[in-house]
């Protein structure tokens, strides 16, 4: 009988005596042999008689593992799940543990408070840190600390002279279009074409109506923390707002009374601190700037020296530019020449009060013969109702 099991049996050979010891190890190889299981997987019908071979042992294992694999898939191991963040500290230390969605977004939020409230202030210094969170009492208490900016009058932009006896100051450059909108809060309609031409800027010279220019030194003024109250009180009764002002037509008679009012006492010595448009006088001494000669640049006409001071026909290009961007005349006054014609508080008229005085010439004049402080550019009374494109004007203030 051959040995198919490998153990110590070697079989009863032919003529060989048969002993109980070979019986017996004969007996319990067929045994081995007749509860073999060689095929299939082992299942709860097998016995503890059988013996499986390799492949059904291995094959039986996969079988195993693969329904223990199928079995889980879904199932949840509730045992291990942590759904309250107060448990947190004491699993923290745990890689069997898993917090739910709910637990993690509960500790998360329980974190950012307990981080706003640490990191809270109650007082902003300069030195508190970019991780530090004021209250909104600091940060009102802050705000209260800071000083209003005073609307007084800068004294780079102007120049203190003095003529027929008075001193008065009168701005560097003419007035533009972005300071009368800060102020009075609309745009003349004589500016319309900034909105279409993009070579215009908002620091070209502002072209007003007369009554649009009065009411702007009158609103800078009430608006100037270095003029008196008693000053603000006596004036405030010759204010026009904005409405009115843009609706001209409809308030014609309001509008001029009290613009008129205001430019006759802005000039007086008991109203110092008012802007107002300078005098016909006081414009022609500020625009020689102390020469007496037939031009500010000399007694012979030049469109050299003319280019150096002035916009106008020969280098225009027919629009208005950016103030202060030719040479001064010697008082330190820019576009004195040019640029816009500038009103003047002045009326040559008694018998028509609506007729102001209008002074130096706009970027569109030219003239050889009367390029002259004193009779080019010369008086020229125009009617305030005029819609004058190429005017704009220049302030001065009472001293």
């Amino acid at each position: 009988m051959p040995n198919n099991y490998n153990d110590t049996y070697d079989g009863i050979g032919s003529g060989q005596q048969l002993s109980a010891e070979k019986m017996t190890a004969a007996l319990n190889l067929m045994e081995k042999v007749a509860n073999k299981v060689e095929t299939g997987v082992l299942s709860d019908g097998n016995t503890n008689t059988q013996y499986p071979s390799a492949k059904v042992v291995q094959d039986s294992l996969k079988e195993a593992e693969k329904r223990i694999v199928q079995n889980a898939a879904g199932k949840e191991i509730t045992a291990n799940k942590v759904t309250s963040s107060d448990n947190w500290a004491a699993n923290k230390d745990s890689n069997e543990k898993y917090p739910t969605c709910k637990a993690v977004w509960t500790y998360l939020q329980e974190c950012g408070d307990i981080e706003r409230t640490a990191n809270r202030v109650s007082t902003i210094t300069a030195d508190t840190m970019d991780d530090k969170y004021p209250s909104t009492k600091a940060v009102w208490d802050l705000l209260q600390s800071f000083t209003p900016l005073a609307v007084v009058m800068d004294m780079g932009k102007f120049v203190r002279l003095e003529t027929g006896g008075r001193s008065f100051y009168i701005a560097k450059c003419e007035t533009t279009y972005d300071e009368f909108v800060g102020v009075m809060g609309y745009a003349p309609t004589n500016n319309s074409d900034l909105h279409s031409d993009s070579h215009l800027d908002i620091h070209i010279p502002v072209r007003a109506s007369w009554d649009d220019a009065v009411q702007y030194c009158l609103h800078l003024t009430l608006e100037s923390d270095d003029v008196a109250a008693a000053v603000k009180d006596r004036i405030r009764q010759y204010y026009v707002d904005q409405n009115r002002l843009v609706n001209l037509r409809n308030n014609y008679n309001d509008v001029r009374v009290k613009t008129m009012a205001y430019n006759d006492v802005a000039a007086g010595s008991s109203y110092a601190g008012c802007y107002r448009l300078p005098t016909e006088a006081e414009w022609e001494y500020a625009c020689r700037g102390g020469t007496t000669t037939k031009y500010i640049w000399g007694d012979d006409w030049s469109e050299t020296e003319m280019d150096k001071y002035g916009w106008y026909y020969n280098n225009s290009s027919g629009r208005p530019h950016m103030v202060g961007q030719k040479k001064p005349n010697a008082y330190g006054l820019y576009d004195v020449l040019g640029n816009v014609a500038e009103w003047c508080s002045t009326t040559t008229y008694t018998n028509f009060n609506d007729y102001y005085v209008i002074r130096g010439g706009a970027y569109n004049d030219y003239n050889p013969y009367t390029d002259r402080v004193d009779f080019f550019f010369e008086s020229s009374a125009v009617n305030v109702s005029f819609d004058n494109r190429n005017t704009g004007f220049r302030l001065a203030r009472t001293i």
